[in-house]
């Protein structure tokens, strides 16, 4: 528990009855706001990709009905990230779906990745979508974690899903104690669900994840 209080300034910091609710009230702040940070990031892919479409004739809610109805499987996230960083293949999409060119093979929802980049086409010939594995998708895995992860030389889901538990647990280990009280016993059953792929499979598990953590995992940490 005091390694939790790490930062906090004051008696917070190392003083048993004032650091265990600063820690408490935290957690319970963390908790509440990762509900309201995927809210808000959902939030402002719509309004992206609304600004997008429109300059394009075409309205949000347009958009997204002719996506639904589509074989193109590309989320908002991926979608935001194409109207902000690679406009020319955004306006593809669009005018695929403008003209009915609805043939698109399913491409998995993955963020752009600046380290290492791969071109995955879409099954329209005016469209190239550029994608990587963002290891920060699995629920736990932040920017930083990825960054050791990639440091480490592990830099793709297929990757990540392949290692062994305990060598995650070493790379953060060695990171500090900052990064050491993370639990990455669900991270490689992620990576997996990420490299085939089974996108709903991955939000339905990450639903019930707490920071990435199910009940047992903290259990079996806490010993």
């Amino acid at each position: 528990m005091m390694k939790l209080a790490k930062g906090y300034w004051g008696r917070g910091k190392n003083v048993w009855t004032v650091a265990k609710n600063k820690i408490e009230k935290g957690l319970l702040y963390a908790y509440r706001d990762r509900k309201v940070k995927k809210r808000e990031f959902r939030a402002l892919w719509i309004q992206r990709i609304n600004a997008a479409t429109r300059q394009h004739g075409m309205s949000y809610s347009a958009f997204m009905g002719k996506m639904a109805q589509s074989e193109i499987q590309l989320n908002r996230k991926v979608l935001a990230d194409l109207a902000m960083n690679h406009p020319e293949a955004f306006k593809s999409v669009v005018e695929a779906l403008a003209n009915g060119k609805s043939n698109a093979a399913p491409i998995a929802a993955a963020k752009t990745a600046p380290a290492k980049k791969a071109v995955v086409a879409i099954a329209t010939p005016e469209a190239e979508v550029l994608q990587g594995d963002n290891l920060a998708i699995v629920e736990g895995i932040g920017p930083k974690i990825a960054g050791l992860f990639n440091e480490a030389g592990i830099t793709t889901f297929a990757q990540l899903a392949d290692a062994p538990v305990e060598k995650l647990q070493e790379i953060l280990d060695a990171a500090g104690s900052r990064y050491a009280v993370h639990n990455p016993g669900t991270w490689p059953q992620q990576s997996a669900l990420a490299r085939d792929g089974k996108w709903d499979e991955l939000k339905q598990l990450q639903d019930e994840l707490n920071a990435g953590k199910t009940e047992a995992t903290e259990v079996e940490k806490a010993d």
